[in-house]
């Protein structure tokens, strides 16, 4: 009897519980809309990231601190014969830094060169090109980034500085290859690629490596005393920071948002209990105690977050849809920079947080549906009868 009587009211308030339920809905849409985009931004970032520069793990140096700059000359240790079959047969790509000045076109750059193997199978970088031949410019690799910063192009030969183990100089001509279209800015800022073997011979090196990246998880325990393991969580680390940074942000605009739309429910609740005083009082002279008023009002609120609920999915069903299919791209190209934003973004809805987002909404809405009804159970038969609402 409550639920009907409930749902009649509800009915019964016509435009004024549209506006209520649009309201709410317009609130779940963009909630929705937004934990969709921050949620497929970070799984996108991570994806990218594993699969051009992280893998399944990765050992780094010890003698590489990214946060030094005096420390990457040196930024590389050997590599344990333990190790050296896992590279050999490619379940373990070594990669070398070196910082090094660039000269393209008659101007200087300072950059860092990475030395990659050719053949690698593990990351998709595209490595391929950069087999070194028997005479010739060195092939090296740069990323869309890198060849507007330094306009260069697939064909162009530039000279490239190196510093040797023994702290002299080295120069060594280099062409580019390819100009790779990476996902991922730190393997394209300010970076070039070229082989392994080609970059340890210029630095009269041999066997060493500055990072191990892993294909497979089962390889984080192989023994390399000089090197340490960077996990997943380490590694992503400033990805996450960045998230939780935006994260707060976006709270302030979630709860802005549903204030406005509890706010709606509030003052529709007030209303209607000020201007059914009289059927109230009737309500408890048929014999409705004040406990069962009281949840039938909590409950009539409580049906406009399941309609609106309802309503989202049907109204932002194209709006889903479409970012799903379409992706959302940054306007005018813009990608601030980051992993994933470099592309449109298709959105990945995560369901559990959505349900979580609903659960909160119907709790809250069932809250503030029952504040300005509290006062029932304090409201004498007569009075409510009379239109009055002295206790």
């Amino acid at each position: 009897m409550i639920f009907k009587l409930a749902l009649r009211n509800i009915i019964g308030n016509g435009w004024r519980s549209l506006i209520n339920i649009g309201i709410i809905a317009a609130v779940l849409i963009s909630l929705i809309w937004m934990e969709a985009m921050w949620y497929s931004w970070l799984v996108l970032a991570k994806t990218q990231q594993k699969q051009w520069e992280f893998a399944s793990g990765m050992l780094r140096s010890k003698n590489y601190d990214p946060y030094d700059t005096f420390s990457w000359e040196k930024s590389y240790a050997p590599i344990p014969a333990e190790v050296l079959p896992h590279v050999e047969s490619g379940d373990i790509v070594p990669i070398l830094y070196a910082p090094s000045v660039i000269y393209p076109g008659g101007r200087q750059l300072s950059a860092m060169v990475k030395g990659i193997p050719a053949g690698q199978k593990v990351l998709e970088l595209p490595s391929s090109g950069l087999a070194p031949s028997e005479d010739g410019p060195i092939p090296a690799l740069i990323g869309k980034n890198m060849a507007r910063t330094t306009k260069l192009g697939i064909g162009d030969v530039f000279t490239l500085r190196v510093k040797d183990s023994a702290g002299a100089f080295n120069a060594v001509d280099l062409q580019i290859t390819d100009v790779m279209d990476s996902p991922v800015p730190s393997l394209d800022i300010g970076t070039v690629w070229v082989d392994l073997s080609a970059l340890r011979e210029a630095r009269l090196l041999t066997d060493v490596a500055t990072v191990l990246v892993l294909k497979e998880k089962s390889l984080q325990s192989v023994s390399a005393p000089q090197y340490e393991l960077i996990t997943e969580k380490e590694f992503f680390a400033d990805l996450n920071e960045m998230v939780m940074t935006k994260a707060v942000g976006q709270s302030v605009l979630f709860l802005l948002m549903i204030f406005l739309a509890m706010l709606a429910i509030f003052d529709t609740q007030a209303l209607a209990i000020f201007k059914r005083r009289k059927e109230i009082g009737m309500l408890s002279a048929l014999g409705m105690t004040k406990g069962q008023i009281t949840r039938m009002f909590t409950l009539e609120g409580a049906l406009y977050m399941v309609f609106a609920a309802i309503a989202s999915l049907v109204l932002g069903f194209p709006l889903f849809w479409y970012f799903a299919t379409k992706g959302f791209a940054l306007p005018g190209g813009v990608d601030f920079g980051v992993v994933g934003f470099d592309r449109p973004l298709k959105f990945v809805y995560p369901l559990p947080l959505i349900l979580l987002t609903l659960v909160l909404m119907f709790i809250l809405t069932a809250f503030v549906s029952w504040l300005p009804v509290r006062k029932i159970a304090a409201l004498k038969t007569v009075d409510a009868l009379k239109g009055g609402t002295n206790a």
